[in-house]
């Protein structure tokens, strides 16, 4: 995930990275990824709170899901 610097909703700059946990981490996986891949079809998802508005933004890794639905 790109580092904003602002948040999207307020563009308060006041901004803290974490996860979004369940019972377990969460990921997105590509519906179009590739069968027997070498690497997991799991995306982590990253998270950034803004202190300011309470906003939560998400994230994953593109390359990543690129590479999985093969349009690198």
């Amino acid at each position: 995930m790109n580092a904003e610097t602002t948040c999207l909703r307020c563009g308060g700059a006041n901004l803290e990275s974490g996860a979004i946990r369940s019972t377990g981490a969460m990921h997105f996986r590509p519906q179009g990824a590739k069968f027997l891949k070498l690497k997991t079809a799991d995306v982590n998802v990253e998270a950034r709170l803004c202190l300011d508005c309470g906003t939560i933004s998400l994230g994953c890794d593109v390359q990543k899901v690129k590479s999985l639905i093969g349009k690198e």
